[in-house]
């Protein structure tokens, strides 16, 4: 019996240790996935969808168009010679008759036009809306990378707010340690009461600077909360944080989405220049159309007729040209002006370009400082930890005051707040790195 209750207390230990595992290692890429489902990138793809269908909708611009149309009308007639094939919503007769008479006019009619030769025109208007498709995907990477970004500066926020909620509550331990040896020094003698009094003011400013920091870390948890409607209640900090060996610069860098939208707005403005080019000439149609209309007539001795009475049936067929001589006038300024465009965005990209590589070249001396800077906080908060150790055994011996001791605390303090500040630092600037690079995977690797 005893045996099976120490193999159920070792399970149940185990699954307590692996779900403390679980949760104290929250991997980056799950929030990023979980970020997939937030509305401001939902409504690219919204984007992406519109700009398939208006793909399509530009491609089956070949396709001849063809109207229907059926009237019944009556009114005074003027003949029945002559044949026509009426537009939607007018009617026509002709000829020579009697006058005063009314018919009956039931009709119907088919018109087909089919522009099959336009001179290159369609197959421009084809490819700007595969350009514009292309700029709906760019706008959808640029707010993906946006969005990487931002929950990768709320995660490390609350992982910075969670180590120094640790500090702050450590710091917290040590006025209270201190408090009751201060009151234990003062009841035996070896020191004064004031001690007491100094070390409960350490403490109360101790504790109010955990409650700062609890706020700011629930700041972070309601943003990441915000992005990917997760929830974050890990208690400890990733032990990643606290590394660097895994982070390596890579130069090899991909293309960057916000270079590759002023690439895609030259190409549009490339195609748009073409279209102006391509107006100036006619386009040439094929042009079709028949009529079956039945007419009843009505006289002195009887009012009417059945309309079908009189059947006559009309058709065509011809081929069409239609040419804006109009836009001869206006294609110099047209073409002047896509120009000026193209220039704009050629001088836009440049500025992005040099942007990015400044930033690069900025972030990658930083990071490079930032282990230097963190190689030398661990050593002074090692050295500053072994200092208190030492100065508060003499304390505890009446050696020195508390006065002395709290000064040593404070350089303790601040060099673990350093320390801390130190490896934040360091990942935002990897975080921004990792944003001009539009690559994530080393902060993926090293956050798993």
């Amino acid at each position: 019996m005893k045996y099976g209750m120490l193999i159920m207390g070792c399970f149940a230990l185990s699954y307590s240790v692996t779900s403390a595992q679980t949760s104290e290692n929250i991997p980056l890429s799950q929030l990023y996935q979980k970020a997939a489902a937030y509305p401001g990138l939902q409504a690219e793809v919204s984007s992406i969808k519109s700009a398939d269908y208006d793909y399509r909708l530009a491609k089956q611009k070949i396709l001849p168009d063809l109207n229907l149309q059926a009237q019944n009308t009556f009114g005074t007639f003027e003949g029945a010679a002559g044949a026509f094939v009426p537009l939607p919503g007018f009617f026509n007769v002709s000829g020579e008759g009697i006058n005063g008479n009314t018919a009956v006019n039931a009709m119907a009619s088919a018109t087909l036009k089919w522009d099959f030769l336009r001179f290159g025109k369609y197959r421009d208007q084809v490819q700007l809306a595969q350009v514009n498709q292309d700029q709906a995907q760019t706008s959808f990477d640029i707010e993906a990378l946006k969005l990487k970004h931002q929950v990768t500066q709320a995660y490390f926020g609350w992982i910075h707010g969670k180590a120094m909620q640790g500090w702050a509550k450590r710091e917290a331990q040590r006025n209270k340690n201190l408090l009751q040896l201060s009151s234990s020094l003062v009841q035996s003698g070896l020191a004064s009461a004031a001690d007491s009094l100094i070390a409960s003011t350490s403490l109360k400013q101790a504790v109010a600077l955990q409650k700062k920091w609890e706020g700011q870390t629930n700041r972070f948890q309601n943003q990441l909360l915000e992005y990917t409607g997760t929830e974050v209640m890990n208690e400890n900090v990733p032990q990643p944080f606290f590394s660097i060996k895994k982070a390596e610069i890579n130069d090899s860098a991909l293309s960057h989405p916000l270079i590759t939208a002023k690439e895609q707005q030259d190409k549009a403005l490339k195609v748009r220049e073409k279209m102006v080019n391509h107006q100036v000439l006619p386009d040439v149609s094929l042009l079709a159309g028949g009529l079956a209309r039945g007419v009843g007539f009505g006289d002195d001795s009887q009012a009417f007729q059945d309309s079908y009475e009189l059947p006559i049936s009309n058709y065509l067929v011809g081929v069409g040209l239609t040419w804006d001589l109009s836009q001869w006038y206006s294609k110099g300024l047209k073409t002047r002006k896509v120009q000026q465009e193209q220039e704009r965005v050629s001088q836009e990209k440049e500025v992005v370009e040099r942007s990015l590589n400044e930033q690069q070249n900025s972030l990658q001396f930083h990071i490079e400082k930032s282990k230097e800077e963190i190689q030398e906080a661990e050593g002074a908060y090692r050295s500053a930890s072994e200092s208190y150790r030492l100065f508060k055994v003499r304390y505890e011996s009446g050696l020195i005051n508390l006065t002395t001791l709290l000064q040593i605390q404070q350089t303790l303090q601040f060099t673990e707040k350093a320390r801390i500040q130190a490896y934040y630092d360091y990942w935002q600037y990897w975080n921004n790195y990792a944003y001009t690079q539009a690559d994530f995977s080393v902060l993926t690797t090293v956050f798993n």
